[in-house]
């Protein structure tokens, strides 16, 4: 029996599709997760120099940023996994097709149709990841990241000093530097200094034998008790400095300021919480929060159109005009996002508004795709007959 290309074929039945599900998933599995690692590893390297940077000028203990890049993990998940999954499917099936190992498959009566319905499975499966950290894992991350950011900002600046080692205080105005440091609460030879004083203003240093740190609970502030020091006030170049000896002093210490893990607290709350709210936000975060696995579902159907290629054209072809369509997906998505928290759109409708237009725009591609194959097809047969 001979058989044209895309015409069905009588041994394409459900052991073969099994066989064909098993590989296409093989092949779009591994790469997708290879993809994401890559990209996962480029973007969290940067937002971990970002949290080093903050960790090295004082306003985060290096001991905890481990704890929040872990906490923030999924959400870089649901951020990075639907594109690593669409260049999988671009770089695998344009691979397969550059081989004419899809050739081959369409000959055995593989149809678009039924590539796309194998090809939604492992999609279904990156789907329910994406779905499990938008709506559940991500906001329970940001929640225990904010905890520890809130806790960081309860450090006073004391819990900055360390012993043998000058200490920018008060975002840089102040210098302490600490000979001995027995404990957290108590310092032993402590000098502190005024830096970048102005024109018409005082310098002042003070030199203590001991200090330790005071919290007063009536007024939720912190303050360095010196003890056995001597104070110098005067403006630099002149020789008419003010010295004061004193057994206590008292300087006030600035609580440690930090960038918190959102701007939005509704990003906080659990979607549970949020199907019971009817405020605009509640509501706007759970749509964005259902976006997510909603993005699978629409790119699936537009990689799998746009991985088409020939052995002549190569297998990266399309490569960067289905990610700039990607990207002019997600940019949308944020427009209509800013829009809706700006009332120009309804809450109601926002985000589906994109996810339609980019529905009906693969679909519109996805038949474009298949028609010139019906006609193959027709022909085929009548040649046949």
């Amino acid at each position: 029996m001979v058989l044209h290309r895309g015409m069905p074929s009588p041994y394409f039945d459900d052991t073969l599709s099994m066989i064909i599900l098993r590989y296409l998933s093989r092949e779009l599995l591994q790469t997708t997760f290879a993809v994401t690692l890559v990209l996962m590893t480029v973007i969290m390297s940067g937002r971990f120099v970002k949290y080093l940077a903050e960790a090295a000028a004082g306003k985060f203990d290096p001991n905890v940023l481990l704890a929040i890049m872990f906490y923030r993990l999924p959400g870089f998940v649901e951020l990075i996994l639907p594109l690593g999954f669409m260049v999988a499917i671009l770089m695998a099936y344009g691979r397969l097709y550059a081989e004419q190992e899809m050739t081959i498959l369409f000959s055995c009566g593989l149809s678009q149709q039924k590539l796309l319905a194998l090809t939604y499975v492992p999609a279904l499966v990156i789907a329910l990841i994406v779905g499990l950290c938008s709506l559940w894992l991500t906001p329970l991350g940001l929640q225990q990241a904010e905890t520890i950011i809130q806790q960081q900002k309860n450090r006073s600046e004391l819990d900055l000093i360390r012993a043998g080692r000058f200490q920018p205080l008060q975002e840089g105005r102040l210098v302490a530097y600490v000979e001995e440091q027995p404990d957290k609460q108590a310092l032993e030879g402590i000098f502190i200094a005024t830096m970048g004083v102005a024109e018409n203003e005082d310098a002042v240093s003070i030199r203590a034998q001991s200090a330790e740190r005071i919290d007063n609970q009536a007024y939720r502030q912190r303050y360095l008790l010196l003890k056995e020091g001597v104070r110098y006030q005067g403006r630099p170049g002149e020789a008419n400095y003010r010295v004061t000896e004193f057994n206590q002093f008292a300087q006030h210490l600035q609580a440690s300021e930090t960038i918190p893990v959102t701007a939005n607290k509704i990003n906080l709350r659990p979607s549970r919480e949020l199907l019971s709210m009817p405020q605009a936000d509640a509501q706007l975060a759970l749509q964005w929060r259902i976006s997510a696995p909603v993005l699978i579902i629409v790119i699936t159907l537009l990689g799998v159109t746009m991985s088409y290629t020939t052995p002549r054209r190569g297998r990266y072809v399309m490569l960067f005009p289905s990610i700039l369509l990607y990207l002019v997906y997600l940019v949308l998505l944020n427009a209509a996002r800013g829009a809706i928290e700006e009332q120009k759109l309804s809450p109601l409708w926002g985000l589906w508004y994109v996810h339609g237009v980019f529905l009906a725009i693969a679909i519109s591609l996805f038949m474009l795709r298949i028609k010139p194959l019906r006609l193959r097809r027709l022909v085929a047969g009548r040649l046949q007959g």
